[in-house]
């Protein structure tokens, strides 16, 4: 096979591969054999036809077919041989479909991973910033441990605020009368807490029990289901139960039940150490975020366009797959607008942390993922071994690898930078994400 290799541009490689004549007449006599067993000719049985009519017939396509089909293997014995490191799909430019030197030859353009050069990666100037856990944080917390070991108490009052209201509804065509296949069963939704249409919302404040009303809902143009974007619908509801929900009081009992404290206090503790260690957490991860932006900021690159586009491929088919059936498609132009930005600023970290980690020979070796899966398993009360042996060959071992892999090169380049840590009074939107699930 021959190769040639040219440079387009600092990621872009054109590569004009010869394949072999020889290899290509087998593959078109293997085509060729397919196409007479198939064919059927006035006079002549199925598959019994000459040769030279099946060829008059199926010639030329067979051969492009022979071609065609050894052009994948020939592009990557040729990229192994030029040593080159692929991040887009080939592209085909040309092909020939007649034999020059004893070759069949085809030109084909693919997207390299450059020698990324670090230009500034060590000194870098960061500040951890870390929020700081004041008691009306852990009092905050403890309410919503509260609120997630509530008892719902049915109850015979009108609906308020704050209570569960569980209903059955269906949707009415223009006449009146339940559309078929739309009855919904035994829902339950808080009042007050947004979660349903605000005419539903409304309609079901001061209904009991056994209560039947009917609701029309005005959809948003960007509802997920397209058949209701924009209209409004009418909906059958019947109010199935209406229950209160009751806080348990904050005292020794409720201590051990909802965190496995032993009294009050000991709740407080373990509730502010669990704020404090997400609170670090969380400014880790930001100084994390803020050392990627220091590095692209310093060492600029240009993207080759095939990266950045099979990239919104992919990230666009997989929001489109989690759509719900019926759901308008997405806008490509729109989705493009949004997250073009996001994906070129995932694709630069990860070439400029790759440069790194391949600067520094920093791996993940099975020692590494051993030790891991090990907290794991021991945090989920699992035998280790056992553990291991159910996440090999899934998906979750590649992930693992990953974050394993991403946080050593993290904490290594952090080593290399100047950090300066300081403690601040977060306001309570940022203080509550911070110390989120305690």
């Amino acid at each position: 096979m021959k190769v040639e290799l040219k440079e387009l541009d600092n990621w872009m490689r054109e590569l004009r591969i010869g394949i072999p004549e020889a290899a290509v007449e087998e593959r078109y006599k293997e085509r060729m054999a397919q196409y007479r067993k198939d064919f059927e000719a006035k006079g002549f049985r199925k598959g019994k036809a000459p040769m030279s009519m099946v060829e008059g017939k199926f010639g030329q396509l067979a051969r492009a077919e022979a071609i065609e089909s050894l052009m994948p293997e020939a592009i990557a014995e040729a990229v192994r041989e030029k040593e080159l490191r692929p991040v887009c799909d080939p592209v085909i430019e040309s092909l020939e479909t007649s034999p020059v030197d004893g070759h069949y030859h085809f030109t084909t353009t693919i997207g390299v991973r450059p020698e990324i050069e670090l230009k500034e990666y060590e000194g870098l100037e960061l500040t951890e910033r870390v929020p700081t856990v004041s008691n009306e944080d852990v009092d905050r917390a403890i309410e919503e441990l509260r609120e997630r070991n509530a008892d719902l108490e049915p109850v015979t009052r009108p609906a308020v605020p704050g209570d569960y209201v569980i209903i059955d509804y269906e949707r009415l065509d223009d006449e009146g009368k339940p559309v078929p296949d739309s009855r919904v069963e035994g829902q339950a939704y808080e009042l007050g807490a947004g979660q349903i249409p605000p005419e539903l919302e409304e309609a079901l404040k001061g209904m009991s029990p056994a209560g039947e009303t009917t609701v029309a809902v005005t959809f948003p143009e960007q509802s997920s289901v397209k058949e209701l974007a924009g209209g409004t619908v009418s909906f059958a509801v019947t109010v199935r139960d209406v229950r209160e929900k009751r806080l348990p009081a904050v005292d020794d009992e409720f201590a051990k039940k909802a965190a496995g404290a032993e009294t009050v206090l000991d709740l407080r503790v373990k509730v502010r150490n669990s704020l404090e260690k997400q609170a670090k957490d969380f400014a880790r991860r930001r100084l994390e975020d803020d050392l990627v932006k220091e590095l692209i900021e310093k060492n600029p690159f240009e993207l080759p366009e095939c990266l950045v586009r099979d990239r919104l491929d992919l990230m666009l088919e997989r929001f489109q797959s989690r759509q719900p059936e019926g759901a308008s498609e997405i806008d490509r132009t729109q989705f493009e607008e949004v997250y073009k930005p996001v994906v070129v600023r995932q694709l630069r970290a990860g070439l400029l942390l790759g440069a790194i980690a391949e600067k520094h020979d920093i791996d993940v070796d099975e020692s590494d993922v051993r030790e891991r899966v090990t907290e794991v398993a021991e945090s989920q009360g699992k035998d280790p071994g056992q553990f291991m042996k159910d996440l090999e060959g899934s998906d979750l071992i590649d992930q693992l690898k990953d974050d394993l892999w991403l946080s050593k090169v993290h904490e290594f380049a952090l080593g290399l930078s100047r950090i300066t840590t300081e403690e601040y009074e977060p306001p309570q939107e940022e203080g509550e994400s911070a110390g989120e699930g305690a």
